[in-house]
C-alpha cells in the first residue's frame, strides 16, 4: 500500500480493541471495506478503512465528520445505516450496517454468465427502491451523487411453488453523503477513468457538488435501462424497445427523460419518475396492450411506497363511465398488488413469533393500503380523510385485547395519552402509531373494517359505548389476530396531530357513528391530557426487541378504571 492508501488487514487483525476482521469485501474510491465482528456483541458488521489522502488535513476531517453526522441521522429501511467514525492509530475508519446480499453488478453479471435478460417485473423490483431510497436521502437534503450497481445490495428469494417460483428481491442502496469527502481532483483521478463513470450524471462531470435530485434520477435511469437491454446508455443510444420488442413502448419515453442531457428536462424527483412508472402501466393495462404478465406486472410495479392519490385523480380524469366501478377496480388492483407483495409468513413463523412475546400477535413488515378507499362513500369516510397509499411499515407486535391485556376483564378507559405512554413503558412496550395500528386492524386483506368491508354492527357492537370485556367478542378480530379494533374503547396512538405536539390521534371509534368510526382509516385527535370513558389504549413492540417477560397491570389510573357505557 502507498502512503495515500492505509494498512493492509488481514484476517483476526483487531480495529480499536473492538472490531475483528474477517474477510475484505472489496476496495472503492473511499477505501477498503472489509467484514468485521463487533468483539463485545459478536454482530457482524461492515468496517471501511478510508484513503489517507482523503482525510490528510484538519480541514479534510472536519468535512468528513460533517458529512459522516448528517448521513448517520437519516434512517430509512431501504438505507444501509451507518455506526461510528473513528481512528485506529493512523487510519480513520467508519463502520456501516452488515447487510448479507449480493451487489447489483453481481446479479448482472450472473445473468449475463447465463445468457438471461431481466424481465421488466424484475427490472422495476429493483429500480424502484433504488428511487425510494434517493428520495430519503434527498429529503435530508442529501443528493447521493454516487448512486452505480456496487451501491446497490440485493437479497434475493423465491417464493411460490417451486415449479412456478418467482423471484422477490430486497433492496438497500449505501454510501449515502459521502462522495462529498472527495475532493474534485482526487474524483476526477479516481472516478471518470473507471467502468462507473456512465452512471454519472453530465452535470457532475465539471464537479458541481451542488447538483440536484436530477443527478440521482439520471443515475437510476442508466442502472433500468442496463438491467432492460444488457449495457449501459452510450453517446446516441438506441431506445429499449428498439432492442427488445417484448417491452412497452412507454419505456421509451421514460428513460429518454431520466436521461436527459440538462437536468432541467429529467424528473424533477425520484417520486415524479414513480408516479410516472406507475401511471405508464396503468395506461397500458386499461388499453390492453401490456404484453407481459397482469401478476407480474403487479409485483414488479407495487414494491414501495406508491402515492396513489395522483393515479386515481387520473383515472377519473380520463372520463371512464362509471366512476364506482372504476373506484373499486382502482382498490382491488391496489389490494391485489399489495396481497403479492407481501407473501404470508409460515405457521412456524407465526408460532416463534407468539411464543416470543406472549399476549401479542406479531404483524409482518412490508407494505398495507393506508387511508380511506377510492370506493369508500364520502359520506362514511370524510372527504377529507387521505386517499389510499401503498406505505411501508416495519414488522412489529401489538397486543391482542387492549389494556389490561387480560382475557374477560374491562378495558381500561378515563386513561390520558401521558398516563397511556407510560403505562406501555412500564411493562417493556410502547404506544403504537397511527400506521402501526391501522395495518394491525386491516389486516393481510387491507379490509375497510378489521372483520370484512362491510359494516356489521352484530360483529363487533352497535356503537362504542357497548359494554364488553375484552376477548369477548370472537368475531371481532382482525386478519392478524388482534381483538376489537374495529369496535370497543377508542385508543391512544404515539402519533402527533401534525404542527401539534400536545395533540395525538385517537384510533378506533366515534361516539354515535360506528359506522365511520370504527373503519381502520379512521382517526380523530384529543388533547394529551383528556380522558373519557370510551377512551384506552393497547400498546406495540418493535419485532427486534426481545422477548418481554409478563408483568401485572400498572397501579393507580388504569388498574380502576371504569368500563364505557
Amino acid at each position: 500500500m502507498t502512503a495515500s492508501s492505509h494498512e493492509d488487514y488481514k484476517r483476526g487483525d483487531v480495529i480499536a480493541k473492538k472490531y475483528e476482521i474477517e474477510r475484505l469485501l472489496g476496495e472503492g474510491m473511499l477505501g477498503a471495506t472489509y467484514l468485521a465482528k463487533h468483539i463485545a456483541s459478536g454482530k457482524d458488521l461492515v468496517l471501511k478503512i478510508l484513503r489517507r489522502n482523503l482525510v490528510a488535513t484538519e480541514r479534510d476531517r472536519d468535512r468528513l465528520c460533517q458529512l459522516f453526522e448528517r448521513a448517520r441521522a437519516v434512517r430509512h429501511e431501504l438505507l444501509i445505516r451507518y455506526g461510528e467514525l473513528a481512528v485506529h492509530e493512523y487510519d480513520v475508519y467508519f463502520t456501516e450496517e452488515y447487510y448479507p446480499s449480493e451487489n447489483l453488478r453481481q446479479v448482472i453479471q450472473g445473468y449475463v454468465a447465463e445468457k438471461k435478460a431481466f424481465t421488466l417485473q424484475e427490472a422495476c423490483q429493483i429500480v424502484i427502491p433504488i428511487l425510494e431510497a434517493a428520495e430519503a436521502g434527498h429529503q435530508a437534503g442529501i443528493i447521493h451523487q454516487d448512486l452505480k450497481p456496487e451501491n446497490v445490495l440485493l437479497q434475493t428469494r423465491k417464493t411460490g411453488p417451486q415449479a412456478n417460483a418467482k423471484i422477490v428481491r430486497s433492496t438497500k442502496v449505501t454510501g449515502l453523503g459521502l462522495v462529498g469527502i472527495v475532493s474534485p481532483t482526487i474524483f476526477a483521478e479516481s472516478f471518470l477513468n473507471r467502468a462507473n463513470a456512465p452512471y454519472l450524471a453530465p452535470e457532475l462531470v465539471g464537479f458541481d457538488q451542488a447538483a440536484g435530485p436530477q443527478a440521482d434520477v439520471y443515475s437510476v435511469g442508466v442502472m433500468l435501462y442496463e438491467l432492460l437491454c444488457g449495457q449501459r446508455p452510450m453517446g446516441t443510444y438506441l431506445a429499449p424497445t428498439q432492442l427488445r420488442s417484448d417491452l412497452p413502448e412507454h419505456l421509451d419515453l421514460i428513460v429518454e427523460t431520466a436521461l436527459a442531457h440538462n437536468p432541467e428536462d429529467r424528473y424533477p424527483t425520484p417520486r415524479d419518475m414513480i408516479r410516472d412508472l406507475q401511471r405508464s402501466f396503468l395506461v397500458e393495462m386499461q388499453q390492453g396492450r401490456t404484453r407481459i404478465s397482469f401478476r407480474n406486472l403487479l409485483i414488479g410495479i407495487g414494491i414501495g411506497g406508491l402515492v396513489v392519490a395522483a393515479v386515481g385523480s387520473w383515472f377519473f380524469a380520463s372520463g371512464g363511465a362509471d366512476d364506482a366501478a372504476e373506484a373499486q377496480r382502482q382498490d382491488d388492483l391496489l389490494r391485489q398488488q399489495v396481497r403479492i407483495q407481501n407473501p404470508a409468513p409460515s405457521e412456524a413463523e407465526i408460532k416463534e413469533h407468539l411464543a416470543k412475546n406472549p399476549g401479542m400477535v406479531y404483524v409482518p413488515g412490508g407494505t398495507f393500503v393506508r387511508g380511506r378507499l377510492h370506493a369508500e362513500r364520502s359520506e362514511v369516510a370524510g372527504a377529507a380523510e387521505p386517499l389510499a397509499e401503498v406505505v411501508r411499515v416495519a414488522p412489529f407486535y401489538i397486543d391482542r385485547l387492549e389494556f389490561p391485556n387480560t382475557q374477560g376483564s374491562k378495558p381500561a378507559v378515563r386513561v390520558s395519552w401521558e398516563r397511556a405512554a407510560d403505562a406501555c413503558v412500564e411493562v417493556g412496550k410502547r404506544l403504537c402509531t397511527d400506521v402501526e395500528w391501522e395495518k394491525a386492524c386491516k389486516g393481510p386483506a387491507n379490509l375497510i373494517y378489521s372483520y370484512g368491508d362491510t359494516f356489521d354492527p352484530a360483529k363487533c357492537g352497535a356503537d362504542v359505548v357497548d359494554p364488553y370485556v375484552l376477548g369477548g367478542r370472537p368475531e371481532c378480530v382482525s386478519g392478524y389476530g388482534a381483538y376489537d379494533l374495529s369496535g370497543g374503547v377508542r385508543e391512544w396512538t404515539a402519533t402527533n396531530l401534525e404542527g401539534k405536539s400536545n395533540r395525538h390521534l385517537v384510533k378506533g371509534g366515534m361516539r354515535g357513528n360506528p359506522q365511520r368510526g370504527y373503519r381502520c382509516a379512521s382517526s380523530m385527535d384529543e388533547g394529551t391530557a383528556y380522558s373519557d370513558a370510551i377512551l384506552g389504549f393497547r400498546c406495540c413492540l418493535d419485532a427486534q426487541a426481545p422477548p418481554r417477560p409478563p408483568k401485572a397491570p400498572v397501579e393507580g389510573e388504569t388498574q380502576g378504571a371504569k368500563n364505557p357505557g
